[in-house]
Order: structure tokens, then C-alpha cells, then sequence
């Protein structure tokens, strides 16, 4: 197997066509007839990430967020993004990302947070992101906190309802999706960073929000992505690398 053959494996479960346009998933460094020997899980595609994946035999690494986004001017070793190109390029490992098209897939990070909550009845929250559904006997945010292995989980609300069951959430940045889940009905709403005025508004119409640290949250659909690639004959392996340390709270 080569890496043209595990990107075509990775669309039929997450399909490059349901990425966003900003977004920018696939192959990001490397060659696609490298052949696969052993694959790496990531999060973030940092230098450290794949100086590890190197350490553990691998030679590609598939993570969530895309090293690139935008368009680069120049590749610069002073800076992590240019460290880690360079560092991939050196190692021969090559450096694949499923950003949004894992988070809308069937069974991805919406569809595994919300399996992880046991929440039954589950639908997509819009169109395009999130999830919906119903935990008949109710959940609490500590059930949220420990399902999702979370170190924190900031509840904000003007009334706490006295049963969370139906539930939305967005895993990552879903601020704008708060409404989608008011309209809907939602006892809770979970997601990450949102902002303060974001907050007042959800929170004055009656909903009640739960956020989560944004890593930390898509983090936990990590094993069913290793799970997935791993279907197709490739070891894999996830990394525990951290491009963001947790915040020391005073």
C-alpha cells in the first residue's frame, strides 16, 4: 500500500468532497507513491508530532488539523511550520490531514462524541456540523467530562435545567451554532471557544452552554480515526503530542 492508496481509503470513510472551502485536507507533504509502512495519529502536525512518529517506525502521519491552511510565501525553519516541513521532508515522512471532512463524516467527531455520551436518536445539528440527540435518562456535565476525558468542562447558564437529555454539540470551534441548538430545543449545548458576547447572548435565551478545550474535545475522536485507517492493513499508532500545553489555572 502506498500513500495515494490511504488517502483513497481515508475518503471512503471520511470524503475529501465534504471539506470545507477554506479548509485544506489531503496530502500536505510527501509523495503519494511513498509506500505505507506504518502510520501515525495526531492531532496537530507539529515537529514534535512527527519527529515521534519517526521514533515509532512510521513514515506517515494523518492528523486533524492541516499544517497549512493558507498559501506559503516561503518555508522558514525559524518557525514551527517550517521546522516541521522540513522535518518531514528529511525523515521522509510524509504528512496527510482530515480536517473538516472528518469532523461531518459519518462516525466522525460529532458522530464519536456523541456515541461516547450514549446519546441515542442522533442528527445532524445543520447542515453541515454538529449533532443532535436525546439521553432519555439524562446526563450530567461530570458524565460529559469524564466520557470525552476532558480536564475541564466551563458550564454557563442563567438556569441549569433540572434534566440535560436532549443535548447538541459541535466538536472544535461551533460558536455560531448555538442557535441551532436553541431552536431545536436543546437542554445543553456543548462546543469550544466561544466568546464572551457569544456566551451572554446564548445563555440570556434560556440556553445552557458547556465549553470544552477545543484539543481536548476533538481529541477523543482520535481512536476511531486510527480505528478507521487501521481497517485497510496499516499499523497504526496515536501519539500523545500536544502542541498546545493545558493552561496552569491560578
Amino acid at each position: 500500500m502506498n500513500v495515494k492508496d490511504l488517502l483513497n481509503h481515508i475518503d471512503s470513510f471520511a470524503p475529501f468532497s465534504l471539506a470545507e472551502e477554506w479548509d485544506n485536507p489531503g496530502l500536505i507533504v510527501g509523495s503519494i507513491n511513498a509506500e505505507v509502512k506504518k502510520a501515525a495519529v495526531a492531532l496537530d502536525a507539529v515537529s514534535e508530532a512527527v519527529i515521534e512518529a519517526g521514533r515509532q517506525g512510521c513514515n506517515v502521519l494523518v492528523c486533524h488539523h492541516p499544517l497549512i491552511f493558507r498559501p506559503l510565501k516561503h518555508v522558514c525553519t525559524d518557525d514551527d511550520t517550517g521546522r516541521t516541513i522540513a522535518e518531514a521532508v528529511r525523515s521522509n515522512i510524509a504528512i496527510i490531514a482530515a480536517h473538516t471532512n472528518w469532523d461531518k463524516s459519518d462516525g466522525g467527531v460529532n458522530d464519536t462524541l456523541a456515541l461516547l455520551l450514549g446519546l441515542k436518536d442522533t442528527e445532524p445539528l445543520t447542515e453541515n456540523f454538529g449533532v443532535r440527540g436525546i439521553c432519555p435518562e439524562g446526563i450530567t456535565p461530570e458524565h460529559i467530562k469524564y466520557s470525552w476525558q476532558l480536564s475541564r468542562l466551563d458550564i454557563y447558564a442563567g438556569h441549569m435545567p433540572e434534566k440535560i437529555s436532549r443535548i447538541a454539540l459541535c466538536g472544535g470551534a461551533g460558536a455560531e451554532f448555538w442557535r441551532a441548538a436553541k431552536d431545536w430545543g436543546a437542554d445543553m449545548y456543548i462546543t469550544a471557544d466561544m466568546k464572551y458576547h457569544e456566551l451572554i447572548d446564548a445563555t440570556r435565551a434560556g440556553l445552557a452552554v458547556a465549553v470544552a478545550d477545543h484539543g481536548e474535545m476533538e481529541r477523543a475522536s482520535l481512536p476511531e480515526l486510527a480505528r478507521k485507517i487501521s481497517v485497510c492493513g496499516a499499523e497504526t499508532v496515536i501519539l500523545n503530542v500536544k502542541a498546545l500545553s493545558s493552561p496552569i489555572r491560578i
